[in-house]
């Protein structure tokens, strides 16, 4: 394996070169180095790579920074850039300007014409990195575009509006927009529906949070809604009447909740069925347990809030609210019945991609982070991407305090308000962070109680959020914050600041170790003091969660004892560091699960969008029309050894007319003879229906629809079976089968089903339709 600082000595060597232009570019015009672009261009046409021609494109937009922005990136700027542009991830530290950094790779990219993206955590970051440097790479003649509306996020956008925005050389957009762009592009049913071009190169901010954290969480498109149960309110009721240990009990960790017998027999009077767990009764198990879950798992301003209205989930790991996003399986129309407000239809999945799938598809990916080199070797072993840490530009002088623990939230809490007032009192400006919603609620009104005004930042005003956190680093201001993970402004800090001490980070509550550091490194940027100092205790939700039996046995014994002093067992700091490294360990054995299962759905996937980009690519479809229905005509017939008259009627009567059936006296009643009889059929049902449309494309746009009707519900119904699947195979585990192994052939024997049934369904659509032109004569079909 080669030596990270081996990597970091080419990087050194790739820098001299830029740097040895930098006089050459200085000199040029305006218009001269405008022209650069150009130039470069006809090099690549000339059969350069993007790697030749790096010193030269880097040194040109480096000197446009600086004449249109008054900017020019640092040399560890130009360092984090070679890296992005190698396909790696820079580590480069908060305040250290990866805004800028990126504008080099993404500039060099561009010029191969192919469509370059820089993907942020969210929208607000997208749009002012965008405005704010557009004006250079315009200036040097590339086109930049937006990838998603920022007046009004509801709004449908056409498809020529998309097709714009991802034709620009140059696209700033969110994760999730490409990602549900990207799946609605493949659901489209004709070709100027489309807008997506195949993918080049990417860079990610804050990378560790994209292909990380959110790796595991699927993006769906849903379809048509499920017949929606009326057993939510029912179960909901039955919850109310429930006695805690009596009738139903949670574990230790309150992850997980059952029915006592006690229960089972309550459940069974109150819903009058015999017997709570036959097949017929099942519904009404499944319902019971989601409502259990939604009232003593699920909890409110933790992991979700009622917004106008509406349930909304929230992301733990920053705060912010998850708009669009629901729980899967009716856990979210329990809540919503439990929060008594209306239920969202349960809707099938039209499609879905994970962040390794999606970015799979890239010839190149890279990305950047303050916090990525703990979780290098997943990086490299999912992605094969290195992580190389970027030396800051100024000496890092923020001192990092040891972990003060605490046995109860109370004495916690406490101490961490007392040292904010202190610090406050000083004119440190001090960035006090929550653990939850909820939490941040419960500091606020504690800190008003002690007479402090402060700005809270939260779900509940994301709107105000760069300001809040550009205020953050003014003398003496005070800051509670969720998780600010991934939030992507800077706090700067104001004058005299410096001096008194720089910015503080409290943390209250036990982090994740790559979410502390993040938080740690809001203070200190640039050269800056600052200090980061955690209080946390036993009682910790993270820590209740994921301790052992003995853990626990430890915090009672404490609990009787009545401790308020601060624990400095090492033995006690050892155990939650082993517990760090054991949940870290979890997170990627469960990252690595699911990366093994999507790996057969990612074949599957793009095995069918290969299938429809082919349909729609075909401008005559006769041929193809013939061998699905060919297909779908046979498979009908396997259904049965022998056929009657009788039978064959049944069969037409079901999938190839409604008509009354008169069927040749001389049809010999074998398998070939009726295939050949029901084939001719087709064919003239298909010339009677063709009658009615004006022109060949017209017949070839119906014969598009039928064929992309089949395989698209075809495909919902096999996504709906892979969504329980991984759940299905578990079970194997206990007969010493891989229930890795099981999911793919299981998965592989299904997709080959899904054909079988497209087939059928082909024969279905082609042949039950019904085709009419409106008045503009426009086509209209109706599938039954």
């Amino acid at each position: 394996m080669t030596h990270p600082n081996f990597r970091l000595q080419k990087v050194k060597h790739i820098l001299a070169k830029v740097n040895a232009l930098t006089a050459e570019m200085r000199a040029m015009s305006d218009e001269e180095l405008q022209a650069q672009t150009q130039v470069l261009k006809k090099e690549l046409a000339n059969g350069k790579t993007v790697d030749d021609i790096l010193p030269r494109a880097f040194a040109t937009i480096r000197e446009a920074d600086y004449r249109i922005l008054g900017m020019f990136p640092y040399d560890v700027q130009v360092m984090g850039a070679i890296v992005l542009n190698q396909g790696n991830i820079a580590e480069m530290k908060t305040g250290e300007g990866k805004t800028l950094t990126a504008t080099m790779p993404l500039y060099l990219n561009a010029l191969t014409g192919k469509g370059v993206f820089l993907l942020t955590p969210n929208n607000y970051l997208a749009q002012r990195d965008k405005e704010q440097l557009q004006p250079v790479y315009e200036w040097l003649g590339l086109t930049v575009s937006l990838g998603f509306e920022t007046d009004d996020q509801e709004k449908k956008t056409t498809p020529e509006v998309k097709r714009s925005w991802y034709n620009a050389d140059i696209t700033y957009t969110t994760a999730s927009s490409l990602a549900f762009d990207y799946l609605f592009n493949n659901l489209a049913t004709r070709r100027e529906d489309q807008y997506l071009r195949p993918f080049n190169y990417v860079i990610i901010d804050e990378v560790d949070a994209i292909l990380l954290d959110e790796a595991t969480s699927p993006f769906v498109v849903s379809s048509m809604p499920m017949v929606q149960s009326n057993l939510y309110q029912l179960a909901d009721a039955f919850i109310h009447i429930l006695q805690p240990k009596i009738d139903y009990k949670l574990n230790e960790d309150h992850d997980a909740v059952w029915l006592t017998l006690h229960g089972i027999q309550r459940a069974e009077r109150f819903f009058r069925i015999p017997d709570l767990f036959i097949s017929e009764y099942r519904e009404i198990y499944r319902h019971i347990i989601l409502a259990l879950r939604a009232h003593f798992i699920m909890e409110n301003g933790h992991d979700y809030l009622v917004s106008e209205g509406k349930v909304v989930l929230l992301d733990e790991a920053n705060g912010r609210l998850k708009k669009g996003v629901k729980v899967s399986t009716g856990v979210h129309q329990a809540i919503e019945a439990k929060e008594h407000v209306d239920l969202t239809p349960n809707q099938q999945v039209a499609a879905s991609i994970t962040f390794p799938s999606l970015f799979g598809l890239f010839n190149k990916i890279a990305g950047m982070s303050g916090t990525a080199k703990s979780d290098e070797q997943e990086f490299f072993e999912v992605y094969k991407m290195r992580v190389i840490q970027i030396p800051t530009r100024k000496k890092v002088i923020r001192r990092d305090y040891p972990e003060q623990i605490y046995l109860t939230t109370r004495q916690k809490l406490i101490h961490a308000l007392d040292e904010t007032i202190e610090l406050h009192k000083a004119g440190r400006p001090v960035l006090l962070v929550a653990g939850s919603v909820e939490n941040s609620e419960i500091i606020s009104e504690l800190l008003l109680d002690r007479g402090i005004s402060h700005n809270v930042l939260n779900a509940f005003n994301v709107a105000r959020e760069a300001d809040i956190v550009k205020d953050a680093g003014q003398k003496g201001a005070v800051t509670v914050a969720t998780n600010m993970a991934g939030r992507g402004t800077d706090i700067k800090l104001g004058e005299e600041v410096k001096k008194l001490g720089g910015l503080a980070v409290i943390g209250t509550e036990m982090l994740p170790a790559r979410v502390k550091m993040q938080l740690a490194g809001r203070a200190g940027r640039q050269g800056d003091p600052g200090t980061s100092k955690f209080y946390i205790s036993l009682e910790d939700g993270y820590l209740a969660k994921n301790s052992t039996k003995r853990f626990k046995n430890y915090y009672r014994r404490l609990r009787k004892k009545k401790t308020d002093k601060q624990l400095r067992s090492p033995r006690l700091k050892m155990s939650i560091t082993m517990l760090n490294d054991r949940v870290a360990a979890n997170q990627q054995m469960a990252r690595s699960n699911i990366n093994k299962n999507e790996i057969a759905l990612k074949i599957q996937r793009k095995y069918l969008y290969d299938q429809r980009d082919q349909l729609m690519r075909t401008a005559h479809l006769e041929t193809e029309v013939g061998k699905w229905l060919s297909r779908g005509i046979s498979l009908y017939l396997d259904e049965k050894g022998e056929w009657t008259a009788l039978g064959l009627r049944h069969l037409m009567n079901q999938h190839f007319t409604y008509d009354v059936v008169d069927l040749p006296d001389d049809l010999e009643l074998n398998h070939k003879k009726i295939q050949i009889y029901l084939e001719h059929f087709c064919q003239k049902k298909l010339e009677q229906k063709a009658q009615v449309l004006i022109n060949n494309e017209q017949l070839n746009q119906f014969y598009r629809s039928a064929l992309l009707n089949a395989l698209d519900s075809s495909w919902t119904d096999q996504m709906a079976y892979l969504s329980k699947l991984s759940t299905i195979v578990q079970p194997w585990a206990t007969a010493q089968r891989n229930p890795q192994f099981m999911y793919q052939e299981k998965a592989y024997q299904a997709f080959e089903k899904m054909f079988d049934t497209v087939a059928k369904k082909v024969v279905d659509n082609l042949m039950l339709s019904t085709i009419r032109l409106d008045k503009d004569n426009h086509l209209i079909v109706n599938f039954s």
